[in-house]
């Protein structure tokens, strides 16, 4: 009794032995995706987050970069830079990109923002890794909430002449 049972798992055994468990696939792999899409596809809060490690990695590679943001005040999506956004601001030259404001500064709340701790993380089509730009010119902060949504420029006017 005991060798027909062995004979019969042994059979079984062999007969498993070169068959795949795993699906036959025809279909190509998946196309990875660029950094926005990543970045996008993300929850929300994960995308601010995100933002805050792509610009502490940014100032560690660059320490040029300054003021080092020590202490993150708010951070804060600006979304998609449509194509008709004013060339002239600070967010025309990332017409098509995810923008994502990081404010840096004391965590102190009568203390004011300071603009030159003021940070665009964005996410341009098809880069591998996010441009950072300072949102200070002067002692003005080009990203701050006067500018929290985008302004597009005004449309040219047109005159008739009789």
């Amino acid at each position: 009794m005991k060798s027909v049972l062995f004979a019969a798992c042994a059979t079984i055994a062999l007969a498993a032995c070169g068959q795949s468990t795993a699906p036959a696939t025809d279909t190509a792999p998946a196309a990875p995706q660029s950094l926005m899409e990543q970045v996008q596809a993300q929850a929300p809060a994960d995308q601010l987050v995100g933002a805050v490690v792509a610009l502490q990695t940014y100032q560690h590679a660059h320490p040029e970069a300054t003021p080092v943001c020590q202490h993150v005040r708010g951070t804060e999506s600006r979304g998609v830079i449509p194509d008709n956004m004013d060339p002239n601001s600070i967010y025309g030259a990332h017409k098509g990109a995810l923008a994502i404001s990081v404010q840096c500064g004391e965590l102190i709340s009568r203390e004011r923002m300071d603009p030159h701790e003021h940070w665009l993380v964005v996410y341009a089509p098809g880069a591998t890794e996010a441009a950072i730009v300072n949102c200070a010119s002067g002692d003005r902060d080009q990203c701050g909430p006067i500018n929290r949504t985008p302004s597009t420029p005004a449309p040219a006017s047109t005159t008739t002449t009789p």
